[in-house]
């Protein structure tokens, strides 16, 4: 619970800046994943984490900066560091459906823009507030529907 809050806390930060500026500063993502490093130690330190879960809840930001990377920037750098607290703070099965919940709904907006002739190839969509939505959606799937993502 500490952790959706916390979480969902910080989002709600970087989807200002997203939705504003159109990119996060890096202050801010860094310190997103010196809070989930942080939260992730303690778990370790309760002995609820092994040391080889540490690359694995890193895995689902590393893979969004490997796309970073192969599209040339098409997806942004920031959008891999915007995950990376997630996969500390959460187990990586969560955080992966998390990601896909933010392209589902990133994609619905993108057709919706499309078909309606209001954007193009080219037009940029802020990926946070989409990742706040998926998030918040599999913390109410969990909470009060009662379907666990994460076993």
């Amino acid at each position: 619970m500490a952790e959706n809050l916390i979480l969902c806390s910080f989002l709600g930060i970087c989807c200002c800046y997203d939705l504003k500026l159109r990119k996060i500063p890096g202050w801010l993502l860094y310190t997103g994943i010196l809070l989930g490093a942080l939260y992730w130690g303690i778990l370790k330190m309760a002995g609820q984490v092994s040391w080889a879960a540490l690359p694995v809840s890193l895995l689902p930001g590393g893979v969004i900066l490997f796309y970073s990377y192969i599209t040339e920037g098409k997806i942004g750098i920031g959008d891999g560091l915007l995950v990376m607290p997630a996969g500390l703070m959460q187990q990586w099965q969560r955080c992966t459906a998390e990601i896909i919940g933010a392209c589902l709904l990133t994609f619905f907006l993108a057709a919706g823009l499309l078909i309606s002739r209001k954007g193009n190839r080219n037009t940029r969509i802020p990926f946070a507030p989409f990742f706040l939505a998926a998030v918040v959606l599999v913390w109410i799937m969990e909470a009060w529907i009662g379907v666990p993502v994460d076993k």
